[in-house]
């Protein structure tokens, strides 16, 4: 996914700009209901803000890369800030 964004920043430049938000738990979703909740938990105390994130938490994302238009190419991880050791 990083590679096809940046490859469709570089073909669609000037015209378009490409980003892509790359999310993490999305809290309150039909996905996270199917993931076993000792997982979710796991998750949850991993990640620096003790939260996945939710819906609007990655339209507000998106509505940015909609604004921007001096950005492409780019890939956001909206996770909570999950930290891999």
């Amino acid at each position: 996914m990083i590679h096809l964004t940046r490859c469709l920043a570089v073909a669609l430049a000037p015209a378009i700009t490409v980003n892509c938000v790359a999310p993490g738990l999305i809290e309150g979703t039909r996905m996270a209901q199917r993931i076993p909740p000792a997982v979710v938990e796991n998750v949850r105390r991993t990640v620096v803000l003790g939260r996945g994130a939710d819906v609007g938490d990655i339209a507000e994302q998106v509505v940015t890369f909609c604004h921007a238009d001096s950005v492409t190419g780019q890939v956001l991880v909206v996770d909570g800030g999950l930290a891999f050791h």
